[in-house]
């Protein structure tokens, strides 16, 4: 059994009509019709035929992140039809814009009723939100409920830029899946190189739910390097075989897109019968839930909600501490933001991390023991005042 956990489908009828998607969607339009662009333009006929010349018996068909509400729905739209031609063949992910609000969990309401298995690709630095985002937590917790997962569109930080490479904080992507830690989550790319960090026993505790894609990985990274580096890093079974057809993971040598060659540098590593059978098909099957005709079996879980690690470190302590962290005691205590911002030391987002104590933030500032013990008075006084 091979499943490919990540393509999509580019027609020749949109590369027809790109300038005016382009207009509509200029982020995912870079993608296409950018400078050195590797897409290819297939039919869905065109896909069944390149699946059968290379034996894969089923794709996971991703969306594109837009930032249209009406382009997602008439995506959708689009991908609910192939499935409902081809039938287990394809296995379509929802397309969603989280700031569409309600809009956007009624449009998964009716993917989930029609079919769908997932949600993704999600961009959420092309389509406007960050991880933290109370929209995009929504429909986390409603993907928690339909017990499907979300593939998120994730690369490396490093490195020369390409069409779709893109802010990618890899340590909000950590706080996501501590915060929800009944997620399934597919991050594709290899994760960025998240997965590396799966070497630290603590990460990879956190990391429990999370699965990584090979999506485009010709284009990255020489294939047999990174599955040796990657199956040292993370158990296998976490790994999934995509190869984000139909672009042209070869473009030096690929004119028209094609499954095989990516699979042909599979082949040729020389996996273990269980680890290659896992990472081409049984993973995703795990993952899906997919029963052995491919429908997938009915889920058995109940609503889950979110948990602020940062703040609930710090609702635990009755005083402000040295050791407590900036970000907890800025999350639970408003009122020490102004504090924080007065002595030069960032409460938000990047570049702090979310671990870091008062004391080394307030010593990397030049304030030493004295000052350190005012910095913490002020803190506590004002928490105080508010109460």
């Amino acid at each position: 059994m091979i499943i490919d956990a990540h393509v999509h489908y580019t027609p020749p009828e949109l590369r027809a009509h790109l300038d005016e998607f382009i207009r509509a969607e200029p982020y995912w339009g870079l993608l296409m019709g950018g400078p050195n662009s590797v897409q290819g333009w297939v039919s869905a006929e065109r896909m069944i035929e390149d699946m059968d010349r290379a034996e894969v018996d089923k794709v996971l068909l991703m969306g594109e992140y837009r930032r249209l509400q009406e382009g997602c729905v008439a995506r959708n739209d689009q991908a609910l039809a192939i499935a409902g031609r081809y039938g287990n063949r394809v296995l379509p992910f929802a397309m969603l814009q989280p700031k569409a609000g309600q809009a956007a969990l009624d449009e998964l309401a009716r993917c989930v009723d029609a079919g769908m298995v997932g949600v993704g690709e999600l961009g959420p630095y092309g389509q406007g939100y960050r991880l933290d985002d109370p929209d995009f937590s929504r429909v986390v917790e409603a993907c928690i409920d339909y017990d499907i997962p979300i593939n998120l569109h994730v690369n490396e930080e490093v490195g020369h830029y390409y069409g779709g490479k893109a802010a990618t904080p890899l340590l909000h992507i950590y706080q996501l899946a501590e915060r929800y830690p009944e997620l399934k989550l597919i991050l594709s790319h290899w994760g960025g190189g998240l997965l590396f960090y799966e070497l630290m026993a603590e990460v990879q505790k956190v990391l429990r739910n999370v699965w990584y894609d090979t999506a485009a990985s010709p284009l990255l990274y020489p294939t047999e390097r990174i599955f040796r580096a990657a199956l040292t890093a993370v158990d296998h079974r976490k790994l999934l075989y995509g190869s984000d057809y139909p672009l042209r993971v070869y473009p030096r040598v690929q004119k028209e897109p094609d499954f095989r060659p990516f699979l042909v540098e599979i082949e040729a590593l020389g996996l273990p019968a269980g680890q290659r059978a896992d990472f081409l098909g049984c993973n995703a099957e795990r993952l899906l839930g997919l029963s052995a005709d491919g429908e997938r079996v009915a889920p058995s879980t109940s609503p889950h909600k979110g948990t602020d690690v940062a703040r609930v470190a710090a609702d635990d302590m009755a005083e402000i501490v040295p050791l407590m962290a900036v970000a907890a005691v800025a999350l639970t205590w408003p009122e020490t933001q102004r504090i924080f911002e007065k002595h030069g030391i960032p409460w938000h987002d990047s570049p702090v991390p979310y671990w870091e104590p008062i004391v080394q933030a307030a010593a990397a500032r030049g304030l030493g023991p004295e000052g350190q013990a005012r910095l913490l008075v002020e803190l506590n006084d004002a928490v105080s005042e508010r109460s």
